[in-house]
């Protein structure tokens, strides 16, 4: 019987010791807000975070993965995407674009699609959280889709192989796009 109180203490022991190593805390990591993804000669994302500073981080790459790993360099800390409430695209391939941001990113299910042919300066000058409300608000009054990534992304899937999305204009308003284009 001390034995088996003797195994127990050791298990439990044991698995109390296992944590978080030092990459698992809150402080070494950047939490991605919302992003815009614009692809040219080159892609270039803008990102925002959840922290107290408004700045918004550019990074240029020869795809998203290289974008990602240049904007990691330049904030000096690895990107948690998982949290991401607003996606912002403009010329990309939207389905690739959408798997990528979903399997490889693991963004949220709920986070919202848009389109805006000048993404990187509209999260620049608007507040993340301003336009990710005037999306749902939008969604609300029936001006603006459904356009969380799963409906979006199921929508260009299916035989319609297009989808409808918000678009978001310069000064913060909400409207509807078609993907792609």
């Amino acid at each position: 019987m001390m034995i088996k109180k003797l195994l127990i203490v050791i298990f439990l022991g044991m698995f109390s010791l296992t944590g978080c190593a030092a990459t698992g805390l809150v402080h070494d990591k950047h939490y991605l807000r919302a992003v815009s993804i614009t692809v040219d000669s080159e892609t270039e994302l803008t990102m925002t975070f959840f922290t107290d500073d408004k700045k918004t981080v550019t990074a240029k790459g020869k795809d998203i993965s290289t974008a990602m790993k240049n904007a990691e360099i330049l904030i000096g800390k690895p990107i948690f995407t998982g949290y991401t409430e607003l996606a912002v695209l403009s010329r990309c391939e939207y389905e690739e674009t959408l798997e990528l941001l979903l399997n490889d990113w693991k963004v949220s299910p709920s986070c919202i699609v848009a389109h805006s042919d000048d993404g990187g300066r509209v999260l620049a000058e608007k507040d993340a959280e301003e336009l990710t409300g005037s999306v749902k608000r939008a969604e609300d009054q029936g001006k603006a889709p459904e356009c969380d990534i799963i409906t979006v992304l199921s929508d260009l899937l299916d035989e319609k192989s297009s989808a409808e999305i918000a678009e978001l204009h310069e000064n913060g308003t909400v409207g509807t796009y078609r993907i792609p284009e």
